[in-house]
C-alpha cells in the first residue's frame, strides 16, 4: 500500500492504471498544428533570456534576428489561420495577431541597438506569455471542437491537471484540493476538461483571490469549485497547478470551450465552476 497526496491510502497498482488512463495520447493532427508554434515561442523566450544576460553581445543578437523574425511569422501563421471561425476564436486570433505586430516592433527596435536591455527583456517576456497564451488557447479550442468521451473520475482529472503541470511552461500556482466524498465519474474528454480546469483557477486568481481552493464534487451534479481559501481548508492538501496569463479573450474561449463539452461554466469574480455535462 502507497500513501498518495491528499493522505489516503492507495493501492499503487490502481494508482498507477488509472495515471496512466490519463497519460498525453499521441495526436500527429494537433502536433504538427501547433509544433511550428511551439518551437517559435521557444525563440521568443531565448531571445528575453539573452537580453536579460549583459555578457551576450548586441552582434550575437543582431545575428539571431532574421531567425527570430521567422518565428514571429510562424506565430502569425498560427494566430492569424482561425480567424475566419468561430467569435471566440475568432477573437483569440485577433488578440495573438496584435501581439505578432508588437513583437515585429520589438525585434526592428533591436535591429537599431538594445538599449534598455533590461526595458527590452521584460518587454519580450510580457509578449511570449501572451503569445504563449493564445496558443495554448486555439490549441484546446481545436482539440475541444472534436472531443473524444470517456469515463473518468472528477478526482483522477483534477490530480492529473496538477500532475501534468509540472512543465516550464506557465506560472505556477498552488491549491488546495477537497477531494470530491465519494469520488464520482464523468463521462467526458478528460484532455479538455483539464486545461479548462487550469483556465478557472487562471481567472479566479486573476480577479484578486492568491490563496485558493478547489473543491471536486459530486452532487447535485459532478462539478469543480475553485474559490477563495477558507480558514477551514487550511489542512487541505495542496497542488500545484500551472496557468497560463488570463488574456482578454480567456473568458469567451473557455465558455465556448465548456459548450463543446457539454459543460455549464461560471467565471463570476472571486469564484468559478465547471459543471460536467
Amino acid at each position: 500500500m502507497s500513501s498518495d497526496s491528499n493522505g489516503r491510502n492507495t493501492d499503487s497498482s490502481e494508482a498507477g492504471a488509472a495515471s496512466a488512463a490519463l497519460e498525453p495520447r499521441s495526436n500527429a493532427r494537433m502536433a504538427t498544428a501547433w509544433g511550428a508554434a511551439r518551437d517559435a515561442l521557444a525563440a521568443v523566450r531565448n531571445l528575453e533570456a539573452l537580453l536579460r544576460n549583459t555578457a551576450v553581445p548586441r552582434s550575437t543578437i543582431s545575428d539571431l534576428l532574421t531567425e527570430l523574425r521567422s518565428s514571429a511569422s510562424a506565430l502569425r501563421v498560427a494566430v492569424e489561420r482561425p480567424l475566419g471561425s468561430d467569435a471566440a476564436t475568432c477573437g483569440v486570433g485577433q488578440y495573438g495577431s496584435a501581439r505578432v505586430t508588437e513583437l515585429d516592433e520589438l525585434l526592428s527596435s533591436l535591429g537599431e541597438g538594445l538599449g534598455d536591455r533590461t526595458a527590452r527583456a521584460e518587454r519580450a517576456a510580457v509578449l511570449a506569455d501572451e503569445l504563449d497564451a493564445s496558443v495554448d488557447l486555439l490549441a484546446l479550442l481545436d482539440r475541444a471542437a472534436a472531443p473524444s468521451a470517456t469515463e473518468v473520475t472528477l478526482d483522477l482529472v483534477a490530480r492529473e491537471v496538477g500532475r501534468m503541470s509540472g512543465s516550464a511552461r506557465g506560472r505556477e500556482v498552488i491549491v488546495r484540493f477537497d477531494e470530491a466524498q465519494p469520488d464520482c465519474a464523468a463521462v467526458t474528454d478528460p484532455y479538455v476538461l483539464g486545461p479548462l480546469l487550469a483556465l478557472l483557477v487562471a481567472c479566479v486568481q486573476a480577479s484578486g483571490v492568491d490563496a485558493l481552493v478547489l473543491h471536486a464534487r459530486c452532487s447535485p451534479r459532478p462539478q469543480f469549485v475553485v474559490e477563495g481559501l477558507r480558514p477551514g481548508d487550511a489542512s487541505l492538501p495542496t497542488m500545484p497547478i500551472r496557468v497560463m496569463p488570463w488574456i482578454p479573450p480567456s473568458e469567451a474561449a473557455a465558455r465556448r470551450v465548456a459548450a463543446h463539452l457539454g459543460a455549464t461554466i461560471d467565471l463570476g469574480p472571486g469564484r468559478g465552476s465547471i459543471v460536467v455535462g
